[in-house]
């Protein structure tokens, strides 16, 4: 199958991920970089004549789409937003483009009725671990054991679109006198890829606050980059928690209170905490790549 994918893909994030998953799937796979470029999108399918189109949730896409659908009649497209929020109100801008295309994906499974509103064919479809880069450190270093090594890290974002009630929770571990490194918020340095590896590696426990627990099955994508990279996570409760990971991979806490004694307890159960977290790294690697991911999405929608 020609699958033209139209997602961000010099942020090295999902649109790079979801292009090594269906070239994985033996797919013949052309991208353009949808946010730096979203207006080659007809040309490029003009020529590369696809099968189906993949999208990002980027509302200048909406046009394109149109068009190559309009061109290609048999085409099927598709879009896939990987984030949530508390309401669909805050994606109306998307609206348009989500009713132009056959199938819509969604992380969160609280706003399907809602969301099937728009397009009746929208389907719950959670993100995975891009494996091919997020996985057990290939060599640590004494400067790494250093700069990562930690009872609890945090990595996120703070501002806004409803991420700022982590805060609540950061100052609480911070208060507990324990050794506890932040990244990627509030002045501290952003991190992926490889030293992302070694965070989640060096770290007894990553801390995951992922934002709408009222949402029920969403985490964030980091929780799988985590466990990809052999890391113990103790994510927020919320409903579908143990739907979209195994109970036996994935630690929890209910309040700031219980986030504590949680705390506590995992630090001094390590031989647990590397169970937990090894049964984590296999289950992700073996059944939530991004690979498992698209095939799941290409089943909803019957393409081979």
């Amino acid at each position: 199958m020609r699958v033209l994918i139209l997602m961000p893909m010099a942020d090295g994030q999902t649109g790079p991920a979801v292009k090594y998953a269906f070239e994985q799937l033996g797919h013949t796979v052309k991208a353009v970089d949808a946010r730096i470029q979203p207006g080659r999108s007809y040309d490029v399918a003009c020529d590369f004549k696809p099968d189906l189109v993949f999208c990002s949730r980027l509302d200048k896409l909406t046009g394109q789409v149109i068009q190559i659908k309009e061109k290609f009649k048999n085409v099927v497209a598709c879009t896939w937003n990987v984030d949530t929020r508390l309401n669909i109100g805050h994606w109306k801008h998307l609206f348009p483009l989500i009713q132009a295309c056959d199938y819509y994906f969604v992380p969160a499974s609280r706003l399907l009725p809602e969301w099937r509103k728009i397009n009746p064919n929208t389907f719950w479809l959670p993100q995975g671990v891009q494996n091919e880069i997020y996985r057990k450190p290939t060599e640590i270093t004494e400067e790494d054991r250093e700069k990562y090594t930690c009872d609890v890290c945090w990595a996120g974002h703070i501002g806004g679109g409803g991420h700022r009630f982590r805060c609540t929770y950061l100052d609480t571990v911070s208060a507990m006198g324990i050794n506890f490194k932040r990244w990627g918020c509030a002045g501290y340095p952003q991190i992926y890829n490889e030293e992302h590896n070694k965070m989640a590696a060096l770290s007894k426990i990553n801390l995951c606050i992922s934002v709408c627990p009222e949402n029920e099955k969403y985490t964030s994508v980091r929780n799988y980059k985590m466990m990809g990279a052999g890391g113990f996570i103790l994510e927020l409760y919320r409903k579908g928690l143990y739907d979209i990971f195994p109970s036996d991979t994935i630690r929890d806490y209910e309040n700031r209170d219980d986030l504590v004694k949680k705390i506590r307890y995992w630090l001094a159960n390590e031989k647990e905490r590397k169970e937990f977290a090894e049964r984590g790294f296999k289950w992700v690697h073996s059944d939530a790549t991004y690979t498992h991911r698209i095939q799941q999405a290409l089943e909803i929608m019957r393409l081979k």
